[in-house]
């Protein structure tokens, strides 16, 4: 999961700041994840993933098949488990925005869709772009490239349809395919903060 919240700040921070006044500085989107099995062609892990997004480095993550939350604001992280049964305790692990959230790596992800020191873009084709990351950046976020697949020929966030995300060392790709995507006017501030419910425990991340 925190993988998947990677690149969706990843893709907010892909467009050049001079397209600046065609981005949400606050969105909200619905897409399902598909991992296709390593074992069988026919099994396929599917989930649906509920995001929301406000300038600066606030990100609101919820998997709705598992219930699990990832939740950042510009000073700290949370990522929270419910528990597997009732009666058993969930589990929080938190930590600092400045390392967990990774906002100043992506924050200076500013070239949009050209070449620059961090990765090569390539034009598949008329909607298609390929991303690919060099060793710095590749390291740091796990990912070796992305396609980007967009509904028109305009490369905006919000025209993205799909996005196929190849994990270093991963045999296949994690697709995320859009549901919706809408623009919002802004999110209250206490939805990127989480307060443990009752009977959770609490860890540091590494």
């Amino acid at each position: 999961m925190i993988r998947v919240l990677l690149v969706f700040i990843l893709l907010y921070s892909l467009f050049d700041t001079a397209m600046a006044a065609f981005l949400p500085k606050a969105f909200e989107a619905t897409f399902v994840e598909e991992i296709q099995s390593a074992v069988s062609k026919k099994k396929k892990y599917q989930g649906t993933l509920e995001f929301k997004y406000q300038f600066p480095s606030q990100i609101y993550l919820k998997n709705v098949n598992s219930n699990t939350l990832y939740i950042c604001n510009t000073s700290k992280v949370w990522k929270y488990d419910p528990p597997f049964a009732e009666g058993e305790p969930g589990m929080v692990t938190t930590g600092a925005s400045s390392k967990y959230c990774f906002s100043k790596l992506f924050d200076s992800l500013q070239k949009g869709l050209k070449d620059n020191k961090l990765y090569t873009v390539k034009k598949i084709k008329e909607k298609n772009y390929q991303i690919t990351f060099k060793k710095k950046a590749r390291a740091q976020l796990d990912v070796e490239k992305l396609l980007l697949v967009f509904e028109s020929g305009e490369s905006e966030l919000q025209n993205v349809s799909q996005i196929d995300v190849f994990y270093v060392g991963a045999p296949k790709p994690t697709v995320l395919k859009k549901k919706s995507f809408e623009i919002s006017k802004g999110f209250d501030k206490s939805l990127f903060v989480f307060d443990p419910p009752p009977n959770t425990e609490t860890q540091k991340m590494d």
